[in-house]
């Protein structure tokens, strides 16, 4: 073979491996970027999901603040009566 055969037929594999690459790439690319969109809507989620545990949380916390200072006033009320009263 005559050295511009072995050039046409190496810029031939060259070009195909080239293409074969590139098309790799693409198909991995896509991927990549499918899965970065769904991470994106998993962390959304789980952001807008604490946001509202941490409003429930807080809400929570008011209402056992309050009914633990009632709770609080019938105990210490509960206790007083028992006490003497001095008259």
């Amino acid at each position: 073979m005559d050295a511009f055969a072995k050039m046409d037929i190496f810029f031939l594999v060259t070009t195909i491996a080239v293409v074969v690459i590139a098309i790799f790439l693409a198909v991995l690319l896509y991927y990549i970027l499918r899965t970065a969109k769904d991470v994106s809507e998993v962390i959304h989620i789980v952001r807008r999901e604490s946001e509202r545990f941490a409003k429930g949380a807080s809400s929570a916390r008011k209402k056992i603040r309050g009914s633990g200072e009632n709770a609080l006033q019938r105990t210490i009320a509960f206790v007083q009566s028992f006490s003497s009263t001095k008259k």
